[in-house]
């Protein structure tokens, strides 16, 4: 039995979006990760992005609350000076709204890929950054 924990992946704004809309697809994915010990890191403020076309909607939250409740998923919350500078830096550089910020943050400082939809968003911000941003982009089954 090996004592490795995978790298976190940080799930970006696109990702959640889907999941409150209800993908079931992308939930599956999501709970196999979780059964099989993949940690995910869910930042409150992509939460809050992912919600802000859903207002409204208490299937919504629902759906999000369930995320949180995973054994694997993790909420990063807005913790204070250094990471509200750290986002502050982060929305300068990149010009990211700050849901899409606080995800390029943690991925950044935690050196975490970002599971994302769309890898394209991360890599026009990457040529911002000292480092560049790691993705894994879920592929669309229907496209």
């Amino acid at each position: 039995m090996s004592d490795h924990t995978p790298t976190p992946y940080v799930l970006d704004t696109g990702v959640l979006s889907e999941i409150v809309r209800g993908d079931s697809d992308l939930i599956g994915l999501i709970q196999d990760f979780d059964r099989s010990g993949q940690p995910m890191v869910v930042p409150v403020l992509a939460m809050a992005g992912a919600l802000r076309d859903h207002r409204g909607a208490p299937e919504a939250q629902a759906l999000l609350a369930g995320l949180s409740g995973f054994g694997q998923v993790i909420v990063a919350p807005l913790d204070g000076v250094d990471q509200a500078t750290d986002l502050v830096d982060m929305l300068i550089a990149t010009g990211l709204e700050p849901w899409d910020a606080q995800v390029a943050a943690i991925a950044n400082t935690s050196v975490c890929p970002i599971l994302t939809m769309d890898a394209s968003i991360w890599r026009a911000c990457s040529a911002a950054l000292d480092h560049p941003l790691h993705t894994i982009e879920v592929a669309d089954p229907d496209a």
